[in-house]
């Protein structure tokens, strides 16, 4: 049996949603690794930042 095409509408638009949330996790996952590793370079190993300007 044949889908109708409101049915087939619906199925397409399914389908891209899913791929849409999977794109953004893996986006989020990756940005993740990136955050950690931004927090581990931010400060020396006395914990003063980087960033901070030298007197």
């Amino acid at each position: 049996m044949h889908q109708s095409r409101k049915e087939q509408g619906m199925e397409r638009t399914a389908r891209r949603l899913i791929h849409a949330d999977r794109r953004e996790a893996l986006i989020w996952s990756e940005l993740e690794g990136d955050i950690e590793a931004a927090e581990e370079w931010a400060f020396s190993p006395k914990g003063e930042r980087y960033d901070k300007p030298v007197r």
